[in-house]
C-alpha cells in the first residue's frame, strides 16, 4: 500500500509599519500592462519592472501568489496570520519570528508564494517592511 504525500509549499513573510498613503504602498506591487508593454519584451531593457520585482531579483511576478495587507491603525500580527493558510504550529513560529524582530503590532504585510524563491538580502526593507522569512503552508 502506496504512501499519500500531502503536497507543501513555501511562502515568504514581510511585515512592520508603512505609514505611506495607499497609493505609493500599492505602487510597489503595480506590474505595468500599458498597449507599450505589450509589444515590449520582458527582457527588453525598456521593460518597466515593478519595485517589488526589483527587490526580489525577479523580472515579473505572479500575482496570483502574492497577498497584500494593510490598515490605518496597528493591529497584533495574530490578526494578520488568519491571512496565511499555515498551521498553528508555523502560525506560532511566524508570529514568534515577527516578536524577535521588533513587531508584536503591524500595520502592513505581504506574503509570496514561491519555494523556488530565494530572498538575497534578508535585512534590507522591502516597501518598508521587514522579511520574516520563508514557512511552510499547507497548500
Amino acid at each position: 500500500m502506496g504512501c499519500i504525500k500531502m503536497h507543501m509549499s513555501k511562502v515568504h513573510i514581510w511585515v512592520g509599519i508603512n505609514r505611506d498613503d495607499t497609493y505609493v504602498f500599492e505602487k510597489y506591487f503595480e506590474l505595468e500592462y500599458s498597449d507599450q508593454d505589450i509589444d515590449i519584451d520582458i527582457d527588453d531593457p525598456d521593460y518597466n519592472v515593478c519595485q517589488f520585482c526589483n527587490d526580489i531579483g525577479e523580472r515579473r511576478y505572479d500575482e496570483d501568489l502574492i497577498g497584500v495587507f494593510r490598515t490605518e491603525e496597528l493591529r497584533n500580527i495574530t490578526e494578520f496570520l488568519g491571512e496565511l493558510s499555515v498551521s498553528s504550529e508555523i502560525g506560532i513560529e511566524i508570529q514568534d519570528s515577527s516578536i524577535e524582530k521588533g513587531f508584536e503590532s503591524i500595520n502592513s504585510m505581504f506574503y509570496y508564494m514561491d519555494p523556488e524563491l530565494v530572498i538575497s538580502d534578508v535585512h534590507k526593507l522591502y516597501n518598508k517592511l521587514t522579511y520574516l522569512g520563508v514557512f511552510e503552508t499547507d497548500l
